[in-house]
């Protein structure tokens, strides 16, 4: 069936684009699909009983049996700690660590189970989605998982428990899909849109949490080195401003930290490998875009619309000047990065279990038109 989440359009010229309705953070479980796995999370939304701050913040009321020194540990690694107690040979601290992810897979699973069965309650819970968005999921066949919880040890679990899940109800369950590089698939699915066959070119992800920097190597088309970079975090990330002055403000500042980002990544890039990054520049964000605008009501990024129409347009004119070369910026939204990797992919979904669900479907269509207006002095 056509997918409902997405926005085709008729012209060739022009990509497919999610529309902001495939959040799954904001279903509630007003009725539970299943009772007897997690009672206590009925009536919440997704976003009240999954996400990586949750589990740090379980792994932080039980830093004592896990035997974790908070005071010496950021908490971003917390996710990480808790794997490796997955393997600790005191079985108190195994045993916590087990309980902690599996908590948290059997939420998974109902989760899922939720969006498989669409229950009446359910479905009214979300105003925003028609019968057409909930028989979608309930024909998707494939689960894709990727991010920080959804690598190694962790992500195994997480998957045992939503098949539990599934199996406690009777219901044939979800194919879900594990990688073991799933903390880098976004980097990946944006290095498929670099045109160039060879050289160097700076991939960047613009997260909630933190700016995630590489520069990609290609040689006769195929990839020969991804480079990581020291992330940077993410920085002037409220969604609420008191007034439009304070939005420019603030937006003005997160554009100014996002351009020296990008310049810091550029700059290296060229210093390490001793040779002129290329003029595509592409990066994912935590935002919906539609040709390099992004949403306006979503996510810590939406100031930025205060700055321009096409954001992506404000990064060319900027980056342009200060690294003194023609750019190209090709903004993506972060799930549909992550989707790219898997564009041979039917009835399947990719979910990032991040700061919060990200979603992204292999089926949709970038195209990057471009039109050089540099006669004119305006932007692409």
């Amino acid at each position: 069936m056509q997918n409902p989440f997405l926005n085709r359009v008729s012209d060739p010229n022009k990509s497919d684009y999610l529309t902001s309705v495939c959040s799954i953070n904001r279903i509630r479980l007003r009725k539970l699909p299943i009772y007897g796995i997690d009672d206590e999370i009925e009536g919440l939304t997704v976003k009240e009983f999954f996400s990586t701050k949750l589990v740090i913040d379980e792994i932080k009321r039980n830093a004592d049996i896990l035997e974790i020194d908070l005071e010496n540990v950021p908490e971003k690694k917390l996710p990480r700690i808790l794997a490796k107690k997955l393997d600790d040979e005191n079985n108190v601290i195994y045993d916590e660590a087990l309980r902690i992810t599996k908590k948290f897979g059997n939420r998974l699973g109902l989760l899922f189970l939720a969006l498989k069965k669409g229950d009446p309650e359910n479905r009214e819970a979300r105003e925003d989605w028609t019968d057409k968005h909930w028989e979608y999921w309930a024909q998707i066949s494939d689960i894709i998982l990727v991010g920080g919880l959804a690598s190694g040890k962790i992500g195994e679990i997480l998957k045992e428990q939503v098949n539990y899940v599934f199996s406690f109800d009777g219901t044939v369950p979800y194919n879900i899909f594990l990688y073991d590089n799933a903390s880098d698939v976004g980097v990946l699915g944006c290095a498929t849109q670099i045109s160039a066959s060879d050289g160097v070119n700076v991939v960047m992800d613009f997260g909630q949490t933190s700016i995630k920097r590489c520069f990609v190597t290609k040689s006769g088309g195929e990839i020969t080195e991804i480079k990581n970079l020291e992330p940077y975090p993410s920085k002037y990330m409220d969604w609420e401003m008191p007034s439009e002055e304070e939005k420019l403000r603030q937006a003005k500042k997160l554009h100014k930290y996002l351009i020296k980002a990008i310049e810091d990544t550029y700059n290296t890039a060229k210093k390490m490998t001793k040779t002129e990054p290329n003029s595509e520049i592409v990066i994912s964000i935590a935002s919906y875009t539609v040709d390099g605008a992004l949403n306006a009501e979503r996510s810590g990024y939406a100031k930025l619309c205060s700055l321009g129409v096409n954001y992506a347009e404000c990064l060319w004119w900027d980056l342009s000047g200060s690294l003194r070369k023609d750019v190209i910026v090709k903004l993506i939204h972060d799930g549909t990065a992550i989707a790219l990797n898997f564009s041979d992919r039917k009835n399947t979904v990719c979910l990032s279990l991040g700061s919060y669900f990200g979603v992204g479907f292999p089926e949709t269509k970038l195209i990057w038109p471009f039109v050089d207006n540099s006669q004119n002095g305006e932007s692409r």
